[in-house]
């Protein structure tokens, strides 16, 4: 019976150790799929150049001004200095910031928290060389004459004229490429176009004076190469003094006697009082002069005060709002 036993056990242990055999000899079965482990990446060489960031790189450029000057820039100014408004509202409406204006630069709001040079006639350039500008924004027609100067203290300069509609085009598009954004320049440009569309209806056949008067009581009317005179043509208007020679101390402005404004006998006065109030508007003046009392634009209550700066003083992008009040008022 023992050795029935022993054969038995025997037997057993020999197969299992064959069955452990089959199951080692035949291949493991795939575990679950396992995310890979990222490769190790080599360690870099010792102190290894910096990657150059992209404001760093320079592109040198180059943009002629309202001079024909040929400006040249190695990489897009971040210190832009403005010293007329007209510079200052061309740099702002096609996203640029000024770090100094002048006295007359009153929009946008903004600039009148930075540091002013005082004057655009007679600028303080100590004040404007300690805001330490990497580019100064003039307006050519009454600045060009610090160019020399600027420029002999280091300062890059750029000029602006605004006299016609593609002056005004022009300089926003040059500004534009100067910040390095020239699409959005020109997206502000076809909305100015688009604007001056739409105003620019309903004149049709009404004729218009603007006067201006000084100190003498003498009368000016601004002629069709005057700013005013581009914003009456914009606006549909026929200027009465279109044709008229330049005379007196505005450049585009005729002086006009008291028979000549007689004869012109136009639908619409716009009146442009340059001293600030509580000086007498020039509107107010006029129906003081007995001759003018038969004028068709003082019977039909149309002589019409105008705002001195967007009409005279500050030649830009707001000349839509220029065109938009004289709509207004038709």
């Amino acid at each position: 019976m023992l050795k029935i036993l022993f054969m038995m056990v025997l037997i057993m242990s020999v197969a299992c150790s064959s069955a452990g055999d089959n199951a080692s000899s035949k291949p493991m079965q795939p575990l679950a799929a396992e995310k890979a482990a990222p490769a190790i990446e080599p360690e870099p060489a010792a102190d290894p150049l910096p990657a150059k960031k992209a404001e760093e790189v320079k592109v040198e450029f180059s943009v002629t001004d309202a001079l024909g000057n040929k400006v040249t820039f190695d990489s897009v100014p971040t210190r832009i200095a403005t010293i007329s408004p007209s510079a200052t509202e061309i740099l702002y409406k096609v996203g640029g910031t000024s770090v100094i204006r002048d006295r007359a630069s009153r929009y946008p709001a903004e600039v009148n928290n930075l540091p002013s040079v005082g004057s655009s006639y007679d600028p303080s350039i100590e004040e404007l060389v300690a805001q330490n500008p990497d580019l100064v924004i003039i307006e050519a027609l009454t600045q060009s004459r610090f160019i020399g100067q600027l420029q002999q203290l280091g300062l890059k300069v750029f000029a602006i004229k605004i006299e016609t509609i593609d002056d005004l085009y022009n300089s926003l598009s040059n500004v534009g490429t100067i910040l390095g954004d020239t699409g959005y320049a020109q997206s502000v440009i076809e909305v100015i176009k688009q604007d001056l569309k739409t105003y620019g209806t309903g004149a049709e056949g009404k004729t218009a004076l603007m006067l201006i008067g000084d100190q003498d009581q003498n009368l000016y009317a601004a002629t069709k190469s005057s700013y005013t005179g581009l914003i009456a043509s914009l606006a549909g208007l026929e200027n009465a003094a279109g044709d008229a020679e330049d005379s007196g101390p505005y450049p585009g402005f005729a002086l006009m006697s008291t028979e000549q404004i007689l004869r012109a006998n136009p639908d619409m006065i716009f009146t442009i009082t340059p001293a600030p109030e509580p000086a007498p508007r020039l509107s107010q003046s006029l129906g003081f002069i007995p001759p003018f009392k038969g004028l068709k634009a003082m019977q039909t209550n149309k002589v019409i005060e105008s705002d001195v700066v967007i009409f005279l003083n500050s030649p830009g992008p707001r000349i839509v709002d220029a065109v938009a009040f004289m709509k207004e008022n038709f």
